[in-house]
């Protein structure tokens, strides 16, 4: 059956890939004009759909930056939000329903941001334009803006996944691309990351040395406690042969169900969702009659999708996670900003 529709869809991708062939190659002809800000811009981004880390990684560099004494802000479409225009992310720990405004994952980094503005605008000259006149920073870091070109960039990062036992069938297939392989020659550097669960491939490296960038490692790195309904801190060591449903909607659950893994912690079972999952009742129910059935301890999820699970009846836990860049690859992004 998956056979079949690949099959059906194909033409499809193709006639998708065509129309980001010309698109792309009228900016690089200069027919199409990216807007020049009097800022840095770096954006983070990728050539498929999810899975990559960009959140944790948007955030990683952003501490880095500011740790630089670099005024930093972030900018985001803010994917899935309810509002539209130029919106500011504010964060309120009492409210979680306040990722409708913004989007899961701006709402994520502004609360791992607090000292650093994010902003969520479908249009991203628009965006950055508030930030500059709000703000006025030295870096705009533009997330998931790969693909977006009407904005000019000093440095495009490009994130892979290395976890290739899962990832290989979208980047060497077709399902899930957003943009040819030969996009990543306008990038100007590429990090691998998750590679501390599965070491990338030979054919993935080889594919990558291709296009003569350089190439970066990036892994997650769990945080040694877990996030109660009140966003309290509870010491890993608290839950130490405890048993487990998880369930999550992002792009790569099996990296989550391996980040687990560094706890002591028994799983049972797994409910994967799809990216960017807007918990329904039926959702928590489904939650709740599997919690129910097994007899398990507690729930397990990631930060992103406890931001939108409201039911403080189960005992719902999250675990936070940061992306960890070799230091190399910073190194690399400032000279790049020189």
């Amino acid at each position: 059956m998956k056979n079949f529709i690949n099959i059906i869809l194909f033409p499809l991708f193709l006639i998708y890939q065509l129309i980001v062939g010309i698109r792309n190659c009228l900016y690089d002809r200069n027919i199409f004009k990216s807007a020049k800000l009097p800022c840095k811009i770096i954006s983070v981004g990728n050539i498929t759909v999810g899975g990559t880390g960009k959140t944790p990684t948007v955030i990683a560099i952003a501490k880095f930056l500011r740790q630089q004494n670099k005024t930093v802000a972030v900018l985001s479409r803010g994917y899935g939000r309810k509002s539209s225009g130029t919106r500011l992310v504010t964060v309120d720990k009492t409210n979680k329903a306040n990722w409708k405004n913004f989007g899961d994952e701006p709402t994520l980094m502004a609360k791992h941001l607090s000292d650093i503005p994010v902003v969520v605008d479908e249009k991203r000259t628009r965006g950055a334009e508030f930030l500059i006149s709000q703000f006025n920073p030295e870096i705009i870091i533009l997330d998931d803006g790969f693909q977006h070109r009407k904005l000019f960039r000093d440095v495009d990062i490009v994130l892979v996944n290395s976890n290739i036992s899962k990832f290989s069938k979208r980047i060497f297939g077709f399902g899930n691309f957003r943009e040819s392989w030969q996009s990543l020659r306008r990038a100007h550097l590429i990090f691998l990351t998750k590679s501390d669960y599965v070491s990338p491939s030979l054919k993935l490296r080889k594919k990558l040395t291709t296009f003569n960038l350089p190439i970066f490692i990036s892994n997650i790195a769990p945080a040694s406690y877990l996030l109660d309904h009140n966003y309290n801190k509870i010491d890993g060591k608290h839950f130490n042969r405890k048993t487990a449903i998880l369930f999550s909607g992002i792009g790569d659950p099996d990296s989550f169900n391996k980040t687990v893994q560094n706890f002591n912690i028994k799983i049972i079972d797994f409910i994967k969702f799809q990216d960017h999952r807007k918990y329904s009742k039926s959702d928590v129910d489904r939650i709740r009659n599997k919690f129910n059935k097994t007899g398990a301890d507690i729930l397990l999820t990631t930060e992103k999708d406890f931001l939108k699970i409201n039911s403080v009846d189960l005992p719902i836990y999250a675990l936070p996670i940061s992306m960890n860049i070799e230091k190399e690859g910073y190194q690399h992004l400032l000279k790049l900003m020189n």
